[in-house]
């Protein structure tokens, strides 16, 4: 029995960002929870919602890319088992996982859901005969289940590129 219990969602078009979305903040909140989430006294339940507020914010910001014609869409780095072709997937899948936080269906063994790893670590522990890690020592791996997001080489970078594209810099 696996533990993974981010469900799958049926494939629809992405939802599109508000319509009076505010990029400069948006921008910048997303800089800050990636400041905020770098540090490791923070306690679980403090990660996970600034996890979720650096999702959602950053999700809107990737999909109003996407609607310009001018999609971030980098794949290195993104493990190939976890069905994601690039980062704007990659955080599209971990904010619906984020955001939509369902209990196992089948009331078995209790499921992960979020988890992180800061730091080289490589086999931090295992879950159902799957190994959980951090292949890097400057970076926090962040688990949805089976898809692994990490701080800077997806979403720190995801980031750079956005405020490249929004704000010339």
């Amino acid at each position: 029995m696996a533990s993974d219990n981010v469900l799958p969602f049926e494939r629809r078009a992405p939802p599109a960002p508000p319509h009076d979305l505010d990029v400069p903040a948006a921008l910048a909140r997303c800089r800050a929870m990636i400041d905020a989430l770098g540090r490791h006294d923070l306690s679980d339940e403090v990660c996970e919602a600034c996890v979720i507020m650096l999702l959602v914010n950053l999700h809107d910001l990737l999909q109003r890319a996407r609607l310009l014609g001018q999609p971030v869409a980098f794949d290195d780095q993104i493990d190939q088992g976890c069905d994601v072709a690039d980062v704007t997937e990659l955080v599209a899948k971990c904010r619906n996982a984020a955001c939509h936080a369902w209990g196992r269906a089948n009331g078995g063994a209790k499921a992960y859901r979020f988890h992180r790893i800061a730091g080289h670590c490589p086999r931090a522990c295992v879950i159902d005969g799957r190994t959980l890690g951090c292949d890097y020592h400057d970076d926090v791996a962040i688990y949805y289940g089976r898809i692994r997001l990490y701080l800077h080489r997806h979403a720190g970078r995801a980031l750079d590129e956005l405020g490249r594209l929004f704000m010339g810099a």
